[in-house]
């Protein structure tokens, strides 16, 4: 007992060695391998979502605080009793922004740490030596033009289209009005957060060599749910656009003592209809910026409009088992028209033989004929089957029948193999009986078997056969 005891005491200590040597391994070490690690994908892909969605915070509450402030500066410019509050949100703003640009560079650093874990690129390559650097820069400009507390008091003049009358900007509203375009950020970012952005999709995507990015997800959200998407996109582009030019335009309702109330439903209008593409022209923009403004949303309108009339097209797109339907139906209706002539014409011909009518009747039967002929011309030709389907389906039958003409072929080269057998070994056996054989054959070596050249070619039509596939 005390022997096992110590030989029991020695292998413990190996074995704790061992277990501590599979426990150096994880899924962060940065041990090289030429194969992807799903483990490490998918905690780096989950980790980019919630920097992701942090972002998304980040940007939605600066867009909102953004519009308090420009709404209490805007009518607070005279009176002057909000301006500490104001301030106080200008503040606010330029530190969410800040956090907004940290939030970005650390977003577009772990997307890079996933696509070199993922072996999308090589893991030397830096951010700006992917393909990533352009996306950011694209960022960056949204993000970056913000109304600060140091910019408050600039005044940019311009003057008034049609009347010549001196107007003035201030330099915050301007960038205000540049920072509602930050709502297209949004969208993108929005898109990640949706069932088809996942770390499987993504590896399906480069497992056949495609782009997994927001516009592959943007187009399986137009398929798998067109409705929605396009519900969203019009809101979007109605609040994007309707208010971006309120902005550019509440500059003509003022002037250096006062202002005057602006309608925003002026503006909704005018973008209802330019999104729509109708456009009636009883409201317009003057200023640069409203034209601008509008000018972006022509583009949206005809993005929504073509999208709107794909959706439509493929909601009364008819599937194969309603084409079938229908031709059944229209199958039905020929031949209910067919029973009519053919009564029709019977009748006709009865009142002939009665009467002993000639000439009129004779043309009228001849139209009933000639209607009936054209009758079943058209039920010949009515088919629920579309071309592709039809030409898989004959393609398919001739497929089982080569199959079918090559197990003949088999077999007749398996009964051909067992005579030959059979053969050779009544020769061995009975060599009187061989005898009789040969000289039988002798006297017939001179015709030859109709289906002897089929078995001498039978190896090259084996492999014949197995090629003559068609394949659609």
């Amino acid at each position: 007992m005390s022997q096992d005891v110590e030989i029991t005491k020695q292998k413990t200590p190996s074995l704790s060695k061992k277990w501590r040597v599979k426990r150096q391994g994880s899924i962060l070490s940065d041990s090289q391998s030429t194969f992807e690690d799903s483990r490490i994908t998918l905690l780096l892909f989950e980790q980019y979502r919630i920097v992701e969605m942090t972002r998304f915070c980040v940007i939605f509450g600066t867009q909102i605080i953004a519009i308090l402030e420009y709404e209490c500066s805007f009518s607070d410019q005279f009176a002057k009793e909000l301006e500490k509050e104001t301030l106080t949100l200008l503040y606010i703003i330029f530190l969410m922004t800040a956090a907004a640009i940290l939030l970005t560079l650390i977003s577009y650093q772990v997307l890079l740490t996933y696509k070199k874990k993922a072996m999308v690129i090589t893991p030397q390559a830096g951010l700006f030596d992917s393909n990533l650097v352009q996306g950011l820069a694209i960022e960056m400009l949204l993000i970056l033009p913000t109304p600060t507390p140091f910019t408050q008091m600039i005044r940019v003049d311009f003057n008034q289209r049609y009347t010549g009358e001196l107007r003035f900007y201030y330099l915050n509203e301007i960038l205000t009005y540049i920072l509602t375009f930050r709502v297209i950020l949004l969208i993108n970012i929005t898109l990640k957060f949706s069932s088809f952005y996942s770390s499987q999709i993504g590896r399906l995507c480069r497992l056949y060599s495609t782009d997994f990015d927001t516009h592959l997800v943007f187009k399986l959200c137009m398929k798998d749910l067109p409705g929605y998407t396009l519900m969203g996109l019009f809101i979007t582009g109605m609040l994007l656009f309707g208010y971006s030019m309120e902005i550019a335009e509440r500059a003509l309702q003022r002037n250096e003592v006062q202002h005057s109330v602006y309608s925003v439903m002026t503006s909704m209008w005018v973008t209802l209809t330019t999104i729509a593409t109708v456009g009636y022209g009883e409201f317009y923009p003057t200023t640069d910026l409203g034209r601008i403004s509008m000018a972006i949303c022509v583009f949206w309108g005809v993005s929504y409009t073509s999208l709107f009339t794909a959706m439509l097209d493929s909601m009364f797109e008819r599937m194969n088992c309603e084409e079938m339907v229908w031709a059944l139906l229209e199958k039905t209706s020929a031949t209910n028209v067919m029973k009519y002539l053919s009564q029709d014409l019977i009748v006709r011909i009865q009142k002939m033989k009665i009467k002993k009518l000639q000439n009129n009747n004779i043309h009228l039967i001849q139209d009933s004929i000639n209607a009936l002929k054209q009758m079943k011309r058209q039920y010949r030709n009515i088919d629920g089957e579309d071309s592709m389907s039809k030409a898989k389906r004959k393609f398919k039958d001739i497929n089982f029948m080569f199959q079918e003409y090559y197990l003949l072929l088999k077999e007749f080269k398996r009964l051909q193999l067992i005579n030959t057998i059979n053969y050779h070994y009544v020769c061995e056996s009975h060599p009187s009986c061989s005898q009789k054989i040969n000289s039988h054959h002798l006297q017939t070596c001179d015709q030859q078997s109709k289906d002897e050249p089929i078995y001498q070619d039978s190896e090259q039509e084996e492999s014949d056969l197995l090629v003559m596939e068609f394949h659609v």
